[in-house]
């Protein structure tokens, strides 16, 4: 449950900032995307119990990626930086929990072979039952 009700606080909260925003972008038969773009994608969630006595929590990195096909990696970075504006240090609503902490560990763009940019954030945060 937490995984879900934690993807769909991210996607929310992305979604927000006005950019498309995809659990996961559609793709053509050939497997290339056929989401506009730029787009960014809320990818895995990795969960790791951070019980304490009184409360169940979760330890977890999300990753966000952001998708461009400008010219230079410009674009995929001023996107990772509203992204960070919003999460880092920042609030969720999350359905059943309480968010403890929200910090963007590593950022990085690279240029994939078809010529576009792809973008990864993981973001690490504490979360505990409400």
């Amino acid at each position: 449950m937490a995984e879900a009700v934690l993807q769909g606080a991210l996607h929310s909260a992305v979604s927000s900032l006005g950019i498309t925003t995809y659990d996961a972008a559609p793709q053509a038969p050939d497997g290339g995307s056929t989401a506009s773009f730029p787009y960014v994608e809320v990818g895995s969630i990795v969960l790791a119990d951070f019980d304490t006595k009184d409360r169940n929590g979760f330890d977890f990195v999300a990753r966000i990626h952001t998708r461009s096909r400008s010219s230079t990696m410009k674009e995929a970075k001023l996107i990772q930086g509203q992204i960070y504006n919003l999460l880092h240090n920042g609030d969720l609503i999350i359905t059943g929990y309480r968010l403890i902490l929200l910090r963007r560990q590593t950022s990085q763009v690279t240029r994939d072979t078809d010529g576009t940019f792809h973008g990864v954030c993981e973001y690490r945060g504490l979360i505990e039952t409400t």
